[in-house]
């Protein structure tokens, strides 16, 4: 629309050059400060929620409603606060305060349980998750008209053969069921930065969402190793403003000539350095994202960041579980009095192998989903039974057993290994594990089951404690695995009360100074 000096551009639409609007850039055009000024009002603009809408958010903390007001009043946007904010929680009330129904939510496989349970809590409607056969995913998708959720691995663009032609081609996987939903509203993709690489089969089908109408982008880090890894993520949000990697490369970042030889001939290349605009990219992402830093806005945060996963049961699982209740015994397993009963509950719902019961384990199927969604990080597993977790070692093709029995020395190279980073998946019984081992550099912690005291649980959870400065800020998340409607369920909650009971003894100075 303005006339501008400059000759670089982040991209060409409708026959005309792009660049993203901003402050220095209206600074430099030749227009009226009362123009100017409207168009600065307007990239700030919030929502205009009625007292009624606002009803809806009175559970969310006042920085989440700031960001739910800032999401709602854009069609495109990115919330890029640090974890453990809320952005899950924000991200789905500015989609409902917008009024929109069919929703498409995009993340890790790992990560689907948790997204149904929020946003059928906070959205207050059926999701589906998308996972089993193919022919399984289609019919799921072909009912769909709430929420959605697709694992990356399920989005991605599968190459195939054609049986007739011979021809390779890579139209077909679950993206192609999705679209053919005309009718999608808005889609939430989770860990965006997971498309930084623009050209992998993952972002190819991101890419092919992003004319959807309404589209937020979640990550806490929404670029990992480079700076122009924003370029993927703002090209999903805005491919009508960013519409060639090159573009915005050469309008944002310097770049230095190189030479290298092939083949006895010299050849030229470019390589990208520093920011060139650093500003003006800053005020872009200013005007189209939320940054909230957790020293900010919840400096009370507890060092540890728990989270309950909850699966569904096999058809196998609720079974021998639905015929133990009612009859005390399920296949040849016979049990002697309630507290019998119950560990075989507890064996049945961690893997029905544990008893020579047939049937898959979903929390099997969930930790191998997990690793495989985080490759790299440091992962510590709990459980109290060891014949449990010798199957689980088996499954994930670890030696990594830390149980009673192995002696000092093997014990004393399994906390080396991991404390290297030799090994990065251990396996622990609870008993054998619970005291005197440092695992520091451990991020996570992965109980698959709990049982009382309280106690024990909580030194398990202090295995990876941060012992040193260097390590303050590292990750400390811990997942707890339960099967929906089983006694796993109940038992959770009564172990996490008791945790809160010990706790008032345990860390009795912070109630004292009227901590809570």
């Amino acid at each position: 629309m303005f006339q501008t000096i400059n000759s670089e551009t982040v991209g060409r639409s409708s026959g005309c050059d792009i660049i993203p609007t901003t402050k220095i850039i209206l600074d430099n055009l030749n227009i009226a400060p009362q123009v100017k000024e409207q168009l600065l009002k307007e990239q700030k603009k919030i929502y205009s929620a009625s007292t009624e809408q606002l009803k809806l958010l009175k559970e969310l903390r006042p920085y989440q409603v700031e960001d739910v007001l800032f999401l709602a009043a854009r069609k495109s946007a990115g919330c890029f606060n640090e974890q453990r904010t809320g952005k899950t929680p924000s991200s789905l009330k500015a989609f409902k305060l917008k009024g929109l129904t069919k929703i498409l939510i995009v993340c890790p496989g790992s990560a689907a349980p948790q997204w149904q349970d929020e946003y059928e809590r906070w959205y207050g409607e059926p999701c589906i998750i998308v996972d089993g056969s193919s022919k399984h995913k289609e019919k799921l998708i072909a009912t769909w008209t709430h929420g959605l959720i697709l694992s990356y691995d399920c989005l991605k663009i599968k190459d195939y053969k054609d049986k007739e032609t011979k021809q390779y081609s890579h139209s077909r996987g679950d993206i192609v069921e999705v679209l053919k939903h005309k009718d999608i509203e808005g889609v939430i993709v989770d860990e965006v930065h997971r498309i930084r690489n623009r050209k992998t089969k993952t972002a190819e089908a991101i890419f092919k969402l992003s004319n959807i109408e309404n589209k937020i982008a979640l990550s806490g880090t929404p670029t990992i190793k480079e700076q122009l890894d924003i370029y993927s993520t703002l090209h999903f949000l805005f491919p009508k403003i960013f519409t060639s990697y090159w573009k915005f490369a050469d309008y944002y970042f310097n770049k230095e000539q190189e030479f290298y030889y092939k083949g006895g001939r010299r050849h030229e290349t470019y390589n990208y350095t520093t920011l060139k605009r650093e500003k003006e990219l800053q005020q872009f992402l200013d005007v189209i994202s939320t940054s909230r830093k957790r020293k900010d806005v919840m400096p009370w945060l507890p060092e540890k960041d728990r989270q309950t996963i909850r699966l569904e049961p096999t058809k196998e699982q609720e079974k021998y579980l639905s015929e133990l209740r009612e009859f005390f015994e399920t296949e040849h397993i016979v049990t002697q009095g309630i507290l019998d009963r119950l560990i075989r509950e507890r064996q049945i719902c961690l893997s029905p192998a544990i008893l020579g019961l047939a049937g898959a384990s979903p929390k099997i199927a969930w930790i191998k989903q997990y690793i495989s969604d985080y490759p790299d990080k440091s992962i510590i597993i709990f459980s109290k039974f060891t014949q449990w977790l010798k199957i689980l070692a088996e499954e994930l093709n670890t030696d990594a057993l830390f149980i009673g029995g192995i002696g000092k020395a093997r014990q004393g190279q399994l906390k080396k290994d991991f404390q290297s980073g030799k090994t990065k998946i251990l396996l622990i019984q609870i008993d054998a594990g619970k005291e005197a081992l440092t695992l520091d550099r451990g991020q996570v912690i992965i109980f698959t089951d709990k049982y009382p005291p309280a106690g024990d649980i909580q030194q398990a959870e202090d295995r990876f404690v941060s012992t040193t400065e260097d390590k303050k800020d590292k990750e400390h998340t811990i997942y707890t695995l339960v099967l929906k409607g089983t006694y796993e369920e109940q038992l959770n909650k009564d172990v996490n009360a008791g945790c809160n009971e010990i706790d008032v003894i345990n860390n009795y100075k912070k109630y004292l100074e009227g901590g809570n």
